[in-house]
């Protein structure tokens, strides 16, 4: 279970493009150019040893967020099925927080 709790966090992050737990770095998008050849994805040069990142394709908007959050948030499961998800969203900042593993799993299934 803890396997699917870190699959769901670097896919469900990436997408939801959540800084503090984002796995697209900027040595992944170094690599990028040698791996595969996807113009959208390489770095802009900033000048003085920075990077400019643009936004990947598969990331969301704040509004494609918040309609997720506002979905996780009139989720029904049945009871004792998993914890309240419904406290578990913030939709102002379109971010989920504080799920238990189980939840990831129901996620995962």
């Amino acid at each position: 279970m803890h396997i699917e709790k870190k699959v769901f966090d670097n896919i469900f992050y990436t997408v939801m493009d959540i800084k503090e737990k984002l796995k697209d770095k900027i040595k992944v998008r170094m690599d990028l150019k040698e791996i595969c050849r996807r113009k959208a994805l390489k770095l802009k040069d900033g000048g003085a040893r920075k990077f400019l990142k643009p936004k990947a394709p598969f990331t969301l908007t704040l509004e494609q967020k918040r309609a997720i959050c506002e979905w996780v948030k009139t989720l029904l499961v049945p009871d004792g099925y998993s914890s309240n998800l419904s406290r578990c969203v913030n939709i102002r900042s379109g971010r989920l927080f504080g799920l238990k593993s189980h939840d990831y799993h129901i996620f995962m299934q």
